[in-house]
């Protein structure tokens, strides 16, 4: 198999992908996601290139013919002056970390698959972006156990898990009924007994939006229990309206509203993805990639005032029926975080990881090599870990 690559940046994969991009298992995975994070949440002195593998040369001429392996990573300069073309050998720039093209708002990221891919050619991917860019350290994911992280493991010789996060999930659901039953006793009698109590003091309702003309002043309602909740404001309201518009376009956001009195008092933002599962080893037979619904709850947050009725787990609740009765959803999970109160609502928890790793090329690559991973290592043998 012969293979081909190129460097774009962001706007040109754009252009030329937008229409062919493959289904993915969760919303912050597709493009819309990667185009807001690139608009509102990097440094100024940041280029995202996306570095895409090709396989299946035409007639010897260097001319790809299929696009298989897209990565956008953020290539984050030492200088503040970036524009939109490509320079992967900028002698110019003497330090740059390469990252994932995601943030905080994310709590996972992956390759775009757009064919079945093997662990080789992620290898031959990375081999690309070595050696074609300069850079010092590479930071990426979080990604879940699987080939992306094995590929990075074995590629990298000097490489560490720079952090680890939880994500609560459950699979198999297959009936609202189901679900419920399986939620511990203590919570389904807290909210039969704040619902009750809610309702015999205020009048309450639930509005669970999906249609974009109903969003702008589902959107104020949002933002106000959000800035009054514990969370307080938020660090990028505009990033989140562009996810959620992008969302709704493609009718997968579940934005839903608890109202007191007609008083803004909980709100979720849930996102569906329906997909089937890409980046498959080719080993890997036809049989197992079945198409799945996941929701996924992104933004929770309630007014202080009626914490006391549990609003928050009773709009959780609503959710929950909506997505699994009306949306068919087969599996939920919650984002990132371990916060004990998940595991009442989803069965199953993972961890992901995000790896950093160092080019031991250039003399900034040689010296972070030496105080992250060899004197850190010869501390902790003297302290006994």
């Amino acid at each position: 198999m012969s293979y081909a690559y190129r460097a774009l940046s962001f706007t040109t994969f754009v252009s030329e992908y937008k229409e062919s991009m493959p289904e993915t298992t969760l919303f912050e995975l597709t493009l819309p996601w990667l185009q807001a994070t690139k608009d509102f949440m990097l440094a100024k002195n940041s280029q995202v290139i996306v570095h895409c593998l090709y396989q299946g040369v035409e007639g010897g001429r260097g001319e790809a013919s299929a696009l298989s392996i897209a990565w956008p990573l953020v290539h984050t300069f030492d200088h503040n002056s970036i524009n939109d073309n490509i320079k992967t050998n900028d002698k110019n720039s003497s330090q740059v970390i390469i990252s994932a093209l995601t943030s905080f708002y994310s709590s996972v990221t992956a390759p775009i698959f757009f064919t079945s891919v093997t662990k080789g050619m992620l290898h031959k991917l990375l081999f690309y972006i070595d050696k074609s860019s300069q850079w010092t350290s590479m930071q990426l994911g979080a990604f879940e156990e699987g080939m992306v992280a094995q590929a990075i493991g074995e590629y990298f010789t000097y490489q560490r898990i720079f952090s680890q996060t939880d994500n609560a999930y459950q699979v198999g659901i297959s009936d609202y009924a189901q679900y419920y039953k399986q939620r511990p006793s203590q919570l389904r009698n807290t909210l039969k007994r704040r619902e009750k109590k809610l309702a015999k003091v205020h009048s309450y309702r639930i509005d669970i939006v999906s249609d974009i003309d109903d969003f702008p002043s589902a959107f104020i309602a949002y933002k106000a229990i959000y800035q009054q909740s514990w969370k307080g404001n938020e660090f990028s309201f505009k990033f989140i309206e562009q996810v959620c518009l992008a969302a709704l376009v493609e009718n997968k956001l579940r934005l839903g509203l608890l109202f007191v009195d007609n008083e803004p008092a909980a709100a979720q933002l849930w996102f569906l993805q329906s997909a089937t599962p890409s980046g498959h080893n080719d080993e890997v037979k036809g049989n197992n990639r079945q198409r799945q619904t996941t929701a996924s709850i992104f933004k929770l947050a309630y007014t202080p005032k009626y914490q006391q009725y549990s609003v928050g787990s009773l709009l959780s609740l609503a959710l929950s029926e909506h997505v699994i009765s009306q949306d068919n959803v087969a599996s939920i999970e919650f984002g990132m975080g371990c916060e004990p109160y998940k595991k009442d609502w989803l069965t199953e928890n993972r961890t992901r990881n995000v790896y950093q790793v160092f080019n031991p090329r250039g003399i900034y690559g040689k010296l972070v090599i030496l105080r992250k991973l060899v004197l850190s290592r010869f501390v902790n043998r003297l302290l006994g870990k």
